[in-house]
C-alpha cells in the first residue's frame, strides 16, 4: 500500500517520550515492518520539524526524514484543495487549509493517508480520500 503518512502518526513515534521509531505499539512501526511505501510531502515535513527546541534532535529526525519519498503539490492541487474546503464548508464541515490540502495532494497521487487525525475522516466522507489508522490497519495484517 503507498501512505502518506500524517503528521499524528510520525509524532506518535518521534516526539513522545516513551516511544520511538522502534516501538513496536506505533503505528509508523507497523508500517515500517510491513515494507509499506511511504510519502511524505513538505508541509508534514515542517509540521514534524516545528516546535523541537534541540538542535541535534531536530537534525537528527531531519536527517531520517530524507530518505522517504516525497510528493510536491502542484498549482491544481491548491486549486482542488481550496474547491476541495469550499464544498466541505457548503456541508457545515470546516477543516483547516493545511489539512485538506494534505488530503488533495494524497487524492492527485492516489495515497492512503495513515492517520489519528479524525479530520480526515471527515474529509473522506466528501471526497475520493483514502484513509486507515491504526485500528483498521491492524486488522488488515
Amino acid at each position: 500500500m503507498n501512505l502518506l503518512i500524517d503528521t499524528s502518526v510520525w509524532s506518535e513515534a518521534l516526539r513522545r517520550k516513551n516511544k520511538s521509531v522502534n516501538s513496536e505499539d506505533t503505528f509508523l512501526f507497523q508500517i515500517i515492518k510491513n515494507e509499506e511505501e511511504i510519502f511524505l510531502t513538505g508541509i508534514i515535513l515542517q509540521e514534524i520539524l516545528t516546535g523541537i527546541k534541540n538542535q541535534k534532535l531536530f537534525d537528527e529526525i531531519n536527517d531520517h526524514l530524507r530518505f522517504f519519498n516525497y510528493v510536491t503539490p502542484t498549482n491544481k492541487d491548491h486549486i482542488l484543495a481550496a474547491q476541495l474546503r469550499n464544498d466541505l464548508a457548503k456541508k457545515g464541515t470546516t477543516i483547516a487549509s493545511i489539512d485538506v490540502l494534505i488530503a488533495q495532494i494524497a487524492i492527485s497521487n492516489n495515497l492512503t493517508i495513515a492517520t489519528y487525525d479524525s479530520d480526515f475522516d471527515k474529509i473522506a466522507e466528501h471526497s475520493k480520500l483514502k484513509i486507515i489508522n491504526f485500528e483498521k490497519y491492524q486488522s488488515k495484517i
